[in-house]
């Protein structure tokens, strides 16, 4: 390069930093921070500019292509445009707000923009003005990477912006709005080829694609949204290793082709459909190794595939613990399904409507599916059944011509209807469909093994899977009817009086517990647990996801063999069961009723079930404070009245046992303290409490011993006052706030010495047991106002 043209490259550039510097200098109105430094990247060489004050958004417009902003920690309010291809980093996580208005980020027909390392927060909640954390529109090559994305309408929005890449960001949303008034937490439209990897997303609507070819969707964690995944018309895509978890529906996928679907975790689904996965008028699927478990259906099939020349085939799927495995709208064809597990799903396989399942196919090349009921065996020992697998159930037959029936499901009226079926051959029903040589060992997808504490035990089933499904084996089968027996709301009693005398012959325990273990296959799900109950105690079971508490619950109600002595009321729960279940009302953690009943008639349906008198219904309504509620239809109660009516449920019989199962998981602070001091009813009334919970501040208000479980051995017997102690546990306090004071409480708290953090509409403070309102009471010495708070604990 000639001399002369390195001093004019030279004059030239310090001519431009000169004229930034003025520029800079002259605008200080647009942030609320004061910066020490503010990097400023020229494609060849790096500068850095110390102005007392300066604004963001006139550094981005005087940058030029290429350059990389670096801005510093500090807190940057208002609406900011890109309209140059730079690279916007943040150093030490600088805060961009909105300020509850507009969009905060906006990039406009800018080609090459990476933005990364910020904290992008309130935008604005205009639904019709789509605001959003960030939103690009015509930017192709758009790299959103490393961010923070906090009380969004929209999270990410990208329009006609072809081979964008949004990776590892966490996104959240504005939670305290109704769902439907949520915007998109990742809104993808018009741009081919483009990247979702590596985010963590959770409580915004629906994560969409339309119109994206050839996109690469893989190691996301999508939860608590309406839908985790919806696309539509998106040819050759690619989904692997997600995990979609306690969305109302985990992924509904519409109108494209040649899609490829691996490693992925549908589970705890549940919403209204509450599918894992829904496809319809998808052709040429490949899922293999996907794991649906605890979805009300696995997998839902309408018109898919939707082209006569096009099949699917599924294979190394796991279908465990659904209502439903497989749903089939009527006259789907050409799937086909080889070394699948279907383990304990209320109905394996299911149809809409009547209809049949013709054209569809569960053996491929000589290899079936394992089936947990399958009841045949393998004298040979190739691995395959002898004789195959068929679908024969009158009742799912009368299901499947009249969905109403679900209703019913695993209730006497089922198993009359079965039994029935079995003993008169004029009630034979014809088989759904068969497996002709299915497998006697399950098959174990490779799915990822989540992070840890998960909303449910997805680790335990992902890391010793095969060895349960080896117990399935070995046992010969679930019996799923067995499990309607003791369910609170099928429990049939054999004596129609409506209160049960204490059976104290030998002893006063009301639970007692020798020496129960229970295996699955190679894995010990409890170990030699022994304890008791007295009358009139609460006992709390405290431990990790899968460390044995339900495995307890299951083997107390009957609904497990295991070995081991088990006393309820002083009858033996595997030579007396009947007499043992009617001492229990239990309210499990997820809830089925039928949502056009009224709380009244729904008591009566289930007063009918127990032999109770009709009298007693109104009595267990007002002792659970829905007296005024009662012709109110369940789907109009709030998620802490259908809790009560669970409760009432229980009631019904007038137990001496309660058993409940996480009861407040999913309520709300003010639900939750209502339910708890409903409970402290009933248990100074005389009932005695056997419970799991997660939360420190349940097991503080109810329980008189806590019993901590570990990998299914009674680690720790404790009172409820020393079980933080003990562990080492600390609470995350939930203060909610003004948004005009939680900038100073936040700076407050930090000087204070306490781990905070925003969240949403107030604040997170790690707390330690002893000294839960430390906080608090630390800003209300300062005059800066609290609106409420709620307590978690921070570690399970």
């Amino acid at each position: 390069m000639p001399p002369y043209s390195f001093l004019m490259r030279a004059a030239v550039k310090h001519l431009s930093l000169t004229l930034l510097s003025l520029i800079l200098a002259g605008f200080v109105g647009g942030s609320a921070y004061s910066a020490t430094s503010f990097a400023f990247h020229l494609p060849s060489s790096s500068f850095i500019l110390h102005p007392s004050s300066f604004n963001l958004q006139a550094a981005l417009d005087a940058a030029r292509p290429g350059d990389t902003l670096q801005v510093p920690a500090g807190i940057y309010q208002g609406n900011f445009v890109i309209r140059k291809s730079i690279t916007l980093e943040g150093i030490g996580w600088p805060i961009l707000d909105g300020n509850n208005q507009g969009t905060v980020i906006n990039i406009d027909n800018t080609p090459d923009v990476t933005i990364r390392g910020l904290v992008i927060r309130n935008t604005g909640a205009r639904l019709d003005k789509e605001d959003a954390g960030i939103s690009a529109y015509g930017s192709p090559r758009l790299v959103i990477e490393n961010n923070r994305l906090e009380n969004t309408l929209f999270g990410v929005k990208v329009k006609d912006s072809e081979g964008s890449r949004i990776i590892n960001n966490i996104i959240g949303a504005k939670a305290d709005l109704d769902v439907a008034a949520r915007g998109d937490s990742v809104l993808i439209w018009y741009s081919q080829n483009s990247q979702l990897i590596g985010n963590q997303i959770s409580h915004g609507r629906d994560v969409v694609l339309w119109y994206n070819n050839g996109a690469v969707i893989r190691d996301n964690v999508i939860i608590d949204n309406r839908y985790g995944l919806h696309f539509m018309y998106c040819d050759d895509n690619l989904v692997e290793n997600n995990r979609l978890e306690g969305n109302s529906v985990g992924a509904f996928l519409m109108y494209s082709r040649r899609l490829i679907l691996r490693h992925n975790i549908f589970a705890n689904n549940r919403g209204p459909s509450g599918y894992g996965i829904g496809l319809k008028d998808i052709d040429g699927v490949e899922a293999s190794d996907n794991l649906f478990s605890g979805n009300r259906v696995g997998m839902y099939f309408d018109n898919s595939p939707w082209s006569l020349d096009v099949s699917q085939h599924f294979t190394r799927n796991a279908f465990t613990y659904n209502d439903i495995g497989l749903l089939f709208a009527p006259s789907v064809k050409r799937n086909y399904f080889s070394r699948n597990s279907f383990i304990d799903n209320a109905e394996q396989v299911g149809l809409t409507t009547s209809g049949t399942f013709e054209g569809n196919g569960f053996t491929v090349a000589g290899e079936g599916n394992f089936w947990s009921d399958y009841a045949g065996y393998d004298a040979d020992g190739n691995g395959r059944g002898d004789v195959p697998y068929v679908s024969r159930s009158l009742f799912e037959n009368m299901m499947d011509k009249n969905p109403a029936l679900r209703l019913f499901q695993l209730s006497p009226a089922q198993q009359a209807i079965e039994l029935a079926a079995r003993a008169f051959p004029i009630f034979q029903p014809q088989p759904k469909f068969s497996d002709d040589t299915p497998l006697l060992e399950p098959v174990m997808p490779a799915v990822p093994v989540p992070p840890a504490s998960p909303t449910w035990p997805l680790a335990v089933i992902a890391s010793s899977f095969l060895a349960l499904a080896g117990g399935v084996v070995a046992a010969g089968k679930f019996n799923i009817l067995r499990l309607a027996s003791c369910v609170f709301r099928f429990t049939p009693h054999t004596s129609r009086t409506t209160h049960h005398a204490l059976r104290t012959t030998g002893g006063t325990s009301m639970i007692s517990v020798t020496n129960l273990t229970k295996k699955f296959g190679h894995f010990t799900a409890v170990d030699s647990l022994s304890f008791e109950v007295a009358r009139g105690e609460a006992i709390a079971l405290w431990g990790a996801n899968g460390a044995g508490k339900t495995t307890v619950i299951r083997s107390l109600l009957g609904l497990l063999s295991a070995s081991g002595e088990l006393r309820v009321n002083n009858f033996d729960v595997q030579k007396e069961g009947k007499k043992a279940r009617a001492a229990i009302g239990y309210v499990p953690q997820e809830l089925a009723f039928y949502d056009d009943m009224s709380a009244r008639d729904t008591l009566l349906f289930y007063a009918q079930l127990k032999h109770v008198p009709a009298a007693r219904v109104d009595t267990a309504l007002a002792e659970v404070g829905l007296a005024a509620h009662g012709a109110k239809p369940v789907a109009a109660l709030s998620g802490g009245m259908k809790q009560r009516l669970a409760l009432a449920c229980a009631l019904l019989a007038n137990p001496p046992i309660l058993v409940l199962d996480e009861p407040t998981s999913n309520l709300d602070t003010t639900a939750r303290d209502e339910f708890i001091k409903l409970l402290l009813q009933q248990q100074a009334q005389g009932k005695t409490l056997l419970f799991t919970s997660h939360r420190l501040e349940e097991v503080e208000a109810l329980a008189s011993r806590v019993l901590v479980l570990e990998s299914g051995k009674l680690a720790l017997t404790c009172l409820p006052s020393e079980l933080a102690g003990r562990l080492g546990l600390r609470l995350t306090l939930k203060l909610i706030m003004p948004e005009t004071v939680r900038d100073n409480a936040l700076s407050l708290l930090h000087a204070a010495g306490f781990t905070a953090s925003r969240n949403g509409i107030g604040l997170r403070v790690d707390v330690l047991p002893t000294a839960k309102l430390a906080p608090v009471q630390a800003l209300l010495a300062k005059n800066i106002e609290v609106n409420n708070f709620e307590l978690e604990n921070s570690q399970e």
